[in-house]
């Protein structure tokens, strides 16, 4: 089915493309997966093909950071493989905030001057920050959907838009997981609440 978009009302988020989670020498990235898929896909050069044409049709570019430091939750969930990784790698608040090695989104993918810059405290990005304020301000009414992990961040987002009341498109090959059978699951599942397109799809829909 053929996508398409209300650049005016159309944002485009990048989902956790931080160091940490996805970089080769992090250890986090090298134990969940991510690196290995991320370089193995080719997501950043695909993704930052997406935020250029992005900001060359007028689409807002959001980029979506997991940050420990931001929100008001006082504790990260202890239960399940995954919040024990994070938990385990967190040792003591010494990564994903401010300053410190790893927190920042790769350099190819970086935000622009100008640019939202959503701070999320757990798996969603509307989980613990202000994107729902920042969708409103801007009169945003479909968020399309890139980054790491499509099984985790990019499923959580979705389903959490649909309680917003926003619409989602989620471009598959600007998202990845831990291989190649967990994305393919949850592009299947994310049918349900959005429209599914490639990268090239969704650049021809804002041209």
């Amino acid at each position: 089915m053929a996508i398409t978009v209300d650049k005016k009302k159309t944002a485009l988020l990048v989902m956790d493309l931080q160091k940490h989670m996805v970089d080769e020498q992090s250890p986090v990235a090298q134990h969940t997966g991510f690196a290995e898929m991320v370089k193995k896909t080719g997501l950043v050069q695909r993704v930052r093909k997406v935020m250029d044409a992005a900001r060359a049709a007028g689409v807002l570019v959001i980029t979506v950071r997991m940050d420990f430091s931001a929100g008001s939750f006082f504790r990260y969930p202890t239960r399940g493989d995954f919040c024990r990784i994070i938990l385990a790698e967190n040792n003591g608040g010494q990564v994903l905030r401010p300053g410190i090695s790893g927190y920042d989104t790769l350099e190819e993918v970086a935000p622009q001057e100008g640019e939202p810059v959503v701070l999320k405290r757990h798996m969603s990005a509307f989980a613990g920050s202000d994107l729902n304020e920042v969708l409103r301000a801007h009169g945003i009414t479909d968020i399309a959907l890139t980054g790491v992990a499509t099984s985790y961040v990019v499923t959580a987002t979705g389903w959490s838009a649909l309680n917003y009341g926003y619409s989602c498109i989620v471009i598959e090959d600007c998202c990845t997981t831990h291989n190649p059978e967990a994305h393919s699951e949850a592009i299947n599942a994310l049918r349900a609440i959005a429209d599914i397109c490639t990268a090239e799809e969704f650049i021809q829909a804002m041209q």
